[in-house]
């Protein structure tokens, strides 16, 4: 079982071993997957023909995106993973959309709109087998959140092999998701060879993938290991934050 609540992009999703036997895409807003989530799966399981007792991987987005829908996302996975006794995987989406593009590029730098002016992203690097072949991407740093100035810096030192000995130089592949006009934009200020390229906005495919490749290399994550990728923290965070300092003074 496939679930993405970071967006309204998202939905629910049931697969055996790569193959899609449901699925069913939200058309309500993020903030509504506490009341809508719980429909989306059954009606995926419905379409499947099967029960949650069928289910033997949970996969879902731990973010970064929506606050409140990342929160329900993850504790109603957890909830049906504790309950039935089965893996549950938390799935960054930056990694899902460059699973989702697989570009055939040295770099691939995933990027959504995190509002306020600034954004979520993170450089993904080409790795290979000892053979020499491509056996996918890895993040070279965690997500990071990001204004335009400081993005355009970040590709710009890739493109021209940076300072830093990681960076190599290379080609590079500038990943959004085709709803997202305000990550678009980004690609606008980019040096022309740099590759841009706009995804589907359900990411549920990639979201799977990623799970099973992981639980089939015996990385199994407990119900007690699922964890939010935030990269911003919340509103209420950081107003509260300053709050206790007072208080404590």
């Amino acid at each position: 079982m496939a679930i993405d609540t970071t967006s309204e992009h998202g939905g629910a999703a049931v697969y055996d071993r790569g193959a899609c036997l449901a699925l069913v895409q939200n058309e309500e807003p993020a903030s509504r997957y506490a009341v809508t989530l719980f429909d989306l799966v059954h009606r995926a399981l419905t379409q499947a023909r099967l029960g949650y007792p069928d289910i033997e991987l949970y996969a879902v987005s731990n973010g970064p995106g929506s606050f409140t829908g990342i929160r329900v996302g993850l504790a109603a996975a957890q909830g049906w993973a504790k309950a039935f006794g089965r893996p549950v995987k938390g799935v960054n989406l930056l990694e899902a959309m460059v699973e989702q593009a697989h570009p055939e590029t040295d770099w691939a730098v995933p990027a959504l709109d995190a509002r306020r002016g600034e954004f979520f992203a993170c450089i993904y690097r080409r790795v290979a087998d000892a053979a020499g072949d491509h056996r996918g991407f890895e993040a070279l740093a965690p997500g990071q959140l990001v204004n335009p100035k400081r993005f355009d810096a970040m590709v710009e030192a890739l493109n021209q092999g940076g300072r830093c000995s990681t960076f190599g130089g290379g080609t590079i592949a500038f990943l959004t998701r085709s709803h997202d006009l305000k990550a678009r934009s980004l690609g606008e200020s980019l040096a022309q060879d740099v590759s841009r390229v706009e995804l589907p906005g359900m990411l549920l495919d990639a979201i799977a993938r990623i799970a099973l490749g992981a639980f089939e290399r015996s990385e199994k994550s407990t119900p007690d290991e699922l964890d939010a990728c935030y990269i911003r923290r919340s509103d209420a965070e950081m107003n509260w934050r300053p709050f206790v300092a007072k208080a404590g003074s």
